[in-house]
């Protein structure tokens, strides 16, 4: 073995750059969700109309939707409901956010009220 070789050292890997899905259905898992939703509802429906009678076939396929979402519909759900906790957090922050600015603006116009003595209490 060349000792110059065993000197020299291997580079680092590079680290993995992570992998963005900004793919239409990762930017709207509310509109995805919906339609997928929709879909399951559809497709049984549109085979049991032929089958049975208007009624019937909106409640089998309503079941047959909601029983299957629960199974198929996995990653859209938990996809939407990271969006919506996201938006929530986000609303949340921005929320504290003026409501401690106005506490800053309250703060100053109770500070400039005592400095002029013109309060009576």
């Amino acid at each position: 073995m060349n000792e110059a070789s065993s000197d020299r050292e291997t580079p680092a890997p590079e680290p993995a750059t992570p992998i963005v899905d900004d793919s239409w259905t990762s930017r709207h898992p509310v509109a995805t969700y919906s339609l997928a939703r929709l879909v399951l509802f559809i497709v049984p429906f549109a085979v049991l109309y032929f089958v049975a009678d208007f009624l019937t076939a909106v409640l089998v396929a309503f079941l047959i939707s909601a029983i299957a979402s629960i199974f198929l519909l996995r990653k859209q759900r938990e996809a939407l409901s990271a969006s919506v906790a996201t938006r929530a957090d986000r609303a949340n922050q921005k929320m504290a956010e003026r409501a401690a600015a106005e506490d800053d603006w309250d703060d100053a116009q109770r500070g400039d009220d005592a400095g002029s003595g013109s309060r009576a209490d």
